[in-house]
């Protein structure tokens, strides 16, 4: 029976994060999966070298080594594992996966702040504090920039997104004119 990617990258992640946590390990093991991620999406070369199955297990495995020398050893190895069995391209799921997961043994919930300019810090921490009071959890925040949101915030919160753009407040406006009920 064949398990889909979802739910691979799931288990996985609870596995990682179970092992992380009892070596105390595991705030560092997320930034390295982060890194990792990022490392795989600004280096298209590395992502294709990595997924390469023409090249031997044991020659990507030394490439992870040596390209991911400085992550955590569990991250290091964890990749190693994923590139020997042909997986990396789950790495960007299990990284997702872990952060909820992780989030939701603490108590804190992950949110999206998409602006059209980077965030001041002050700001951040202002939408970090609103959202803890709104949710009662603390708050974990991710910036993005689409310059498309011309002004305001787009929040993206548990499955759920809440539109705050200048764009957003003017369709709402348009439909009220309109008189179209949805809001």
């Amino acid at each position: 029976m064949r398990i889909g990617a979802q739910t691979a990258a799931r288990r996985t992640a609870r596995a990682l994060l179970d092992v992380a946590e009892k070596k105390g390990e595991a705030a560092a093991v997320q930034s390295g999966l982060r890194k990792a991620v990022a490392a795989l999406r600004d280096l298209p070369e590395l992502n294709a070298v990595l997924a390469n199955p023409a090249l031997s297990v044991e020659r990507r495995k030394r490439i992870v080594a040596a390209v991911f020398a400085t992550s955590p050893d569990l991250v290091g190895r964890f990749l190693e594992l994923l590139v020997g069995h042909d997986l990396i391209g789950l790495l960007p799921q299990v990284e997702q996966e872990y952060s909820t997961q992780w989030n939701t043994r603490r108590g804190v919930v992950t949110a999206e702040a998409v602006t059209a300019v980077p965030l001041d810090p002050p700001l951040g921490r202002g939408l970090e504090q609103a959202i803890g009071h709104a949710t009662g959890l603390k708050a974990e925040l991710r910036a993005g920039i689409d310059p498309a949101v011309l002004g305001g915030v787009l929040l993206k919160m548990r499955g759920r997104t809440y539109d705050g753009t200048v764009r957003g407040r003017l369709q709402a406006l348009r439909r009220a004119l309109k008189g179209d009920s949805r809001s």
